[in-house]
């Protein structure tokens, strides 16, 4: 899957590619994503690191950004960590507190 096939399948999430990599294959090092509550915005980020480089940003909301995320070939442990964690950004946004990925 490519970004711009990504843009096509989720319009209500915005898109900032970081560093460009066509191939967009994961590498030796792995994957992660870091989760951003963004309360001035009230939406929440999911960066995609790639060898410890930040190679995309999705922005929206937390559901859109998870629905995204279960279409990945992303295993179920992570996957949960994920959903955990996209929902405690939420509810930052929600209550105004402080959020800080575990």
């Amino acid at each position: 899957m490519n970004l711009k096939e990504i843009k096509e399948k989720y319009p209500d999430l915005s898109f900032e590619e970081i560093d460009q990599d066509e191939s967009w294959e994961e590498d030796d090092s792995g994957y992660c994503f870091v989760i951003e509550a963004m309360p001035k915005h009230k939406k929440v980020r999911a960066t995609v690191m790639v060898d410890d480089l930040p190679r995309v940003a999705f922005t929206g909301d937390s559901v859109g950004i998870r629905k995204m995320l279960v279409k990945w070939s992303i295993n179920r442990d992570h996957l949960a960590y994920l959903a955990y964690e996209l929902g405690r950004a939420e509810m930052a946004l929600r209550d105004g507190s402080k959020f800080l990925q575990e």
